[in-house]
Formats: structure tokens, C-alpha cells, sequence
């Protein structure tokens, strides 16, 4: 109905403050697994494009009814299906109209982050916020929400960079991109961050040891991480092996497990105590896989999922390590 303009100050005054804990996640994380497989196109990533906080500003539901979106399913119908967001640097970007106008999507215009006002390099003035979709749907300085037919224009939705070919193809001109769905939506996903040598033990007989560890020595580690699932799916278990997947040891979610149901935007913290045997490398190895509430299991590898952009691998986080 025509074009609403709001201040900073109209925001703040007219609509209801609300925050929002949530994780955002670079679709290029991980990246570098890709990259063992065949070269990828991007930043080699390890599990460091991630990180979570709490947003505060006002519903972006309550902003599009505000602009006289009082029927978003007639709307819909109508051939409306997409929100778009258009920020100062020229970025555009845009999300279902299904997830904008929901109010327990938790999508937000923020202007605050961890209670301080929105740093610069994350956004100031405003950002908006699209809880459990890929951080590039999460505009940055943005100064225009559209209501449209058609999905943004530009690369970063209707371009190469974020749509994941598949993995026999090397070059987009091979595909009709114009068809292919850009990322929205994130998978589910884990990491290991810490592990503690907790004791050795040695022989047929399982002697402790206090000496360093040599190949073939049991050592009992005690190993933390982070689980997240894109959707607001809800992290439910997080699995760790030893020896290749052969055995698995449950985890003890430590922190997050308690988010609404099917609102659970944050990730979670998790702990687990198991053996692992020393190998001639003088390494142990470790992975980790997690289970979301719709029971989707991260999967062992990465090479069947492989696209040369590196987006969205979500395998087994492995590792090895000294442990002395």
C-alpha cells in the first residue's frame, strides 16, 4: 500500500523492542574440507565463520503490518512471495515473505548487538536480522525493505556466489542458475574446539601411565564443542567417535539445550569424555557429527556434496592431534 518511511528514532518510539539470540554462519565455512576434495572458489574457511549474539530492535512482521501488509497469505497468493532488502553499499538480498511476515520466524530490524549500540562493520545503523538462514540473508546497513514478486537482484541472490552446483560441474555456464535456488535456509552442523588429556593407559593390562604417550596407548580425552542447526531446528544430540565411526560416545549438551522448540536460532555447547588410541603418528583422531529434531544426521564426507563454490559442507568435523 504505497511506500512507509521510518526513522531510527520512529523505530524505537512507535514499535515494540524485541531481542533475539541467533547464529549466523558463513555458507563458506569449512571450506577448506571442500578443497581436500577438488579446489573451490572463496576464502578456505576452517570452522571459524561462525559466531553468535543478542540483536535487539523491533519485528520485521510488525514493520511490514506497520506498512500495511495486514494479509500476508492473500498477499502471497497475489504472487508476492519475497521480502527484499537493499543496503547503502548497493547489496540486495531477499528472503520468502513466509519468513518475514511470521512473527515466530524472530526476524528482526536491529540496531542494537549484545546490548550495545550496532558496531559499524556489523551493520550501523541498521541491520536486519533472519534467524536459522545463511548470514548473507542478514543485511548489513540496510535502507529499503521491498515487498516484490520476484526474488533480489544481483549476485548475491541470483548469481553464482551463493547456489551450490552440483559436484560434476566446474562452470555455471553448464547450468541454468536462473533456476537454481540461492541459499536461504542453513543445514545442520559441529565442531570440535578443545580437547584435554585426561589420563593414559598402557598394555593388555591397561596400566596408567604418567609418562608421555607413545602409539598404541589409550588416553582418555575430555572434548568440547558447538552444535547448530539452520531453521530453528533444535540440536538434540551430538555424537563423537574415536576410531572412525566404528564406536560413538553421546555428548552432554552444556549450554543452549534449552531454546523454544523449533526456535532454537543459537547454537549449543557441548562436552564428552571418551578414549582414543594413539597413532603411529603419536596423534589421536576425532569427529564429531550432530542430530537436529527432524533427525537429519550430519553425513561421513563431503566429496559427494562438493561444489565449486564450497558452500555448505557440513560432514563429520574431524581432527587430529598431539595430545601431550
Amino acid at each position: 500500500k504505497g511506500t512507509l518511511k521510518l526513522s531510527l528514532d520512529d523505530l524505537k518510539n512507535k514499535l515494540e523492542k524485541v531481542e533475539v539470540t541467533t547464529t549466523l554462519q558463513c555458507s563458506g565455512n569449512r571450506r577448506s574440507g571442500f578443497n581436500d576434495v577438488h579446489r573451490t572458489s572463496g576464502t578456505a574457511w576452517g570452522q571459524g565463520a561462525i559466531s553468535t549474539a543478542k540483536w535487539g530492535g523491533v519485528r520485521l512482521s510488525d514493520v511490514l503490518k506497520l506498512a500495511g501488509l495486514d494479509n500476508p497469505v492473500q498477499a502471497d497468493n497475489e504472487g508476492y512471495e519475497h521480502v527484499r532488502f537493499h543496503a547503502l553499499d548497493g547489496m540486495s538480498a531477499s528472503i520468502p515473505l513466509s519468513k518475514a511476515s511470521d512473527p515466530y520466524g524472530d526476524c528482526v530490524i536491529a540496531w542494537e548487538m549484545n546490548g550495545e549500540p550496532l558496531p559499524r562493520d556489523h551493520g550501523y545503523p541498521l541491520r536486519i536480522i533472519v534467524p536459522g538462514y545463511a548470514a548473507v540473508r542478514n543485511v548489513k546497513w540496510v535502507e529499503k525493505i521491498e515487498l516484490a514478486t520476484s526474488d533480489a537482484e544481483g549476485p548475491w541472490q541470483r548469481g553464482l556466489n551463493y547456489k551450490i552446483l552440483p559436484p560434476a560441474v566446474t562452470d555455471a555456464k553448464e547450468v541454468k542458475l536462473d533456476v537454481m535456488p540461492s541459499l536461504t535456509e542453513s543445514s545442520l552442523f559441529s565442531g570440535i574446539t578443545h580437547i584435554q588429556k585426561e589420563e593414559i593407559k598402557r598394555g593388555k593390562d591397561e596400566k596408567l601411565v604418567s609418562t608421555k604417550s607413545k602409539p598404541g596407548d589409550i588416553v582418555k580425552v575430555k572434548v568440547s564443542g558447538w552444535a547448530w542447526a539452520g531453521g530453528g531446528r533444535n540440536i538434540v544430540r551430538v555424537d563423537l567417535t574415536s576410531d572412525n565411526g566404528k564406536t560413538w560416545k553421546a555428548a552432554e549438551i552444556v549450554e543452549g539445550g534449552n531454546q523454544r522448540f523449533g526456535r532454537a536460532w543459537a547454537w549449543v555447547f557441548w562436552e564428552c569424555e571418551l578414549p582414543a588410541k594413539v597413532g603411529e603418528d603419536d596423534k589421536i583422531s576425532l569427529a564429531s557429527k550432530a542430530v537436529d529434531m527432524a533427525f537429519n544426521v550430519q553425513p561421513e564426507k563431503c566429496d559427494h556434496s562438493w561444489n565449486v563454490r564450497g558452500l555448505g559442507n557440513n560432514s563429520w568435523f574431524r581432527t587430529s592431534v598431539k595430545v601431550d
